[in-house]
C-alpha cells in the first residue's frame, strides 16, 4: 500500500467512529488527511494522537457543519488553498433518526436527507472539482452507505433513513455514469455498505444494541480496513459496491422464527 503515501484524503464525520478510525490508519500509512466534522475539539484530539505517536502522515482539522452549504464550500476552499488536490474523498458522515412516515417529525426527515444525501452529494461535487483543477491522475470517491441501501429495515420508523441510503446507492451509480460520459474514467466511485457497526450513530438515535452478540457487531477499525482495501486497488480495478457483514449475518433481516 505504499502507493497511498503522500496522497490526500478528505474524511467527513472524522471526529468519531468509522471516520476517526480510518483517518488514524491513513495518517499512520503516511497520507495527508483532512478531517471534516462539527466537533473541532475531537478532531484536534486525533491530530495530537497522530503527532504523539510519530505517524509519518499529516492530519488537518477543519470544523464543518456538512448540512450548511456555505460551511462546506468554505472547507473545500481551505483545502484548495492549503493542501491542494484531493485524491480520495471519503463521505463517511451520516445520521439515523427513528421517525415514522405516518406521524414522524418533518425536522427529523430533513436532517436525514440533508446529511445523508445532500451533504454527501455536495462534498462529492466539490471533491470532483478539486480533482479536475489539480489534474489528479487517479481520484477516488468513496461513499459509506449501509446494508439498508440494499434491503428494508425491519423497524417501521426507520424507512426515511432506509430511503436515504437507497438514494445514495443510486447516486453513486449515477456518479459512475456521469464520470464515464465526461471522460473522467480515471476517477473511481465506490459505495461501501456495512452492517451493524459499533459507533456513536446509534447512541445519537437512542438505538440500543445491547441484545446483540459481540460477534454480530463490526468494529470501526474493521470497517477502516475495508475502506483502505478499496483505496489500495490498482487503477484498472473498481470495487463498485461492497457489502460488509459480520459472519452469520444477512443483508436483509429476517424473523428469527418462521
Amino acid at each position: 500500500m505504499d502507493n497511498l503515501k503522500g496522497r490526500v484524503a478528505v474524511v467527513t464525520g472524522a471526529s468519531a467512529g468509522i471516520g476517526a478510525a480510518t483517518a488514524i490508519k491513513l495518517v499512520k500509512m503516511g497520507m495527508v488527511v483532512v478531517g471534516l466534522a462539527r466537533r473541532y475539539a475531537r478532531l484536534e484530539e486525533l491530530k495530537t494522537f497522530t503527532v504523539n505517536n510519530d505517524y509519518p502522515g499529516e492530519f488537518h482539522s477543519v470544523a464543518c457543519d456538512l448540512t450548511d452549504m456555505d460551511d462546506v464550500l468554505k472547507a473545500f476552499r481551505w483545502i484548495d488553498e492549503n493542501i491542494g488536490g484531493i485524491h480520495f474523498m471519503i463521505n463517511n458522515a451520516g445520521i439515523i433518526r427513528i421517525s415514522s412516515i405516518l406521524d414522524g417529525s418533518t425536522e427529523n426527515w430533513k436532517e436525514i436527507i440533508d446529511c445523508n444525501v445532500i451533504a454527501t452529494t455536495l462534498c462529492t461535487r466539490e471533491a470532483y472539482k478539486s480533482m479536475k483543477k489539480h489534474k489528479v491522475p487517479n481520484g477516488h470517491i468513496i461513499q459509506i452507505n449501509s446494508i439498508t441501501g440494499h434491503s428494508y429495515s425491519v423497524n417501521p420508523g426507520n424507512k426515511v433513513y432506509n430511503a436515504s441510503k437507497q438514494a445514495l446507492r443510486v447516486l453513486t451509480e449515477g456518479l459512475r455514469h456521469e464520470l464515464s460520459v465526461a471522460g473522467d474514467r480515471h476517477i473511481k466511485a465506490t459505495s461501501i455498505s456495512p452492517g451493524f457497526v459499533d459507533t456513536e450513530i446509534f447512541d445519537a438515535a437512542n438505538i440500543s444494541h445491547s441484545k446483540m452478540k459481540s460477534s454480530e457487531i463490526l468494529s470501526a477499525e474493521e470497517m477502516a480496513d475495508m475502506i483502505i482495501f478499496v483505496m489500495s486497488t490498482g487503477p484498472n480495478i473498481l470495487i463498485a459496491e461492497m457489502v460488509v457483514l459480520s459472519q452469520g449475518r444477512t443483508i436483509q433481516t429476517y424473523p428469527t422464527k418462521c
